[in-house]
C-alpha cells in the first residue's frame, strides 16, 4: 500500500501536469486567435496601378474633395471608415505603384477577408505599345484575385481621358488583354522547358492560376468582373469610378 505522502505527490503530479495541458492549450488558442485577428476584415477597396498613373491623386481628391501635387508614393495610403455615401463605410487603401513595394499590395490581397473591389488605375495617354509592363503588373494582381471565391471584380480606371492622346477605355482593355495572352504564353514555355530538363522537379504554385490560351485571352473568362471606364482625377471626373466601387461596396 501506498503511504498517505506517496498519494498526495502522485495527486500533484498530476494536477499539475493537466494544469500545464490546459495552459497549453489556451495559449495555443490565443496565439491562433491574434494571428487571425491580425488580418484585415473591414469591408476594403483596393487602389492600385503603375506609378505615374494618378492613384494618390485619385486617393487625395476622395478623402480630402482637393487636388494636391504628389511625388511617387512610397507608403500606402489608408482611411479607415470611408464613407462612399452616408451608409457606405468602407476601408480605402491607395498602394505605391513602384516595382519594389508591390509586395505590399499582394500581401493586403492575400490577407484581406473582405475585399469589395481594386480600382486599377492607368494613364490613358500611354501608347499601347508600352503597356507591357502595366498588364505584368495587372497579371500578378490576378493570379492572386482568381484565387478568392468568387475571384474580386476589377475597375480598369482610364485617368487622364481629358487628354488629346488619351486612348479609349475599351481599346486599352483590349490591349491588356493581348499582352497578358503573351505573358501566359511564355511562362507556359517556361513550364514545359523545367519539365523537360528536369521531370522530378516540383514547381511551387501556391499563388498561381492557370489561364486559359488559345482563343485570346479574355477578361471575360475570370470569376471577377472586369469593367474599364474612362475619367479624370484632375478634371474631378470620377463619377462612374466612385458609382462602380459604391456599387461593389454594397455587396
Amino acid at each position: 500500500m501506498f503511504s498517505n505522502s506517496v498519494l498526495v505527490a502522485l495527486i500533484l503530479v498530476l494536477l499539475t501536469s493537466s494544469f500545464l495541458l490546459i495552459l497549453q492549450r489556451n495559449t495555443g488558442k490565443l496565439i491562433w486567435n491574434a494571428k487571425s485577428g491580425s488580418k484585415n476584415r473591414q469591408p476594403t477597396l483596393i487602389i492600385a496601378g503603375p506609378c505615374g498613373s494618378g492613384k494618390t491623386c485619385l486617393y487625395n481628391l476622395m478623402t480630402t474633395g482637393k487636388l494636391k501635387t504628389t511625388v511617387t508614393s512610397q507608403e500606402t495610403s489608408i482611411a479607415d471608415n470611408f464613407k462612399l455615401s452616408q451608409s457606405v463605410q468602407v476601408r480605402l487603401m491607395a498602394f505605391p505603384g513602384h516595382l519594389k513595394l508591390r509586395s505590399k499590395l499582394l500581401d493586403e490581397i492575400k490577407d484581406s477577408i473582405n475585399i469589395k473591389g481594386l480600382v486599377f488605375v492607368i494613364d490613358a495617354t500611354v501608347d499601347p505599345k508600352q503597356l507591357t509592363k502595366t498588364a505584368e503588373f495587372l497579371f500578378h494582381i490576378l493570379q492572386l484575385t482568381e484565387r478568392r471565391k468568387d475571384g474580386v471584380d476589377i475597375l480598369l480606371a482610364c485617368n487622364k481621358s481629358e487628354m488629346f492622346t488619351a486612348r479609349p477605355p475599351l481599346k486599352i482593355r483590349e490591349v491588356l488583354e493581348q499582352e497578358i495572352e503573351k505573358i501566359i504564353i511564355r511562362k507556359q514555355k517556361s513550364l514545359e522547358t523545367v519539365t523537360h530538363s528536369n521531370k522530378n522537379h516540383e514547381l511551387e504554385q501556391e499563388d498561381t492560376v492557370d489561364f486559359e490560351t488559345g482563343n485570346n485571352f479574355s477578361f471575360n473568362i475570370l470569376e471577377g468582373n472586369v469593367d474599364a471606364f474612362e475619367g479624370s482625377v484632375l478634371k474631378k471626373d470620377i463619377d462612374k469610378w466612385e458609382c462602380w466601387m459604391r456599387e461593389r461596396a454594397v455587396n
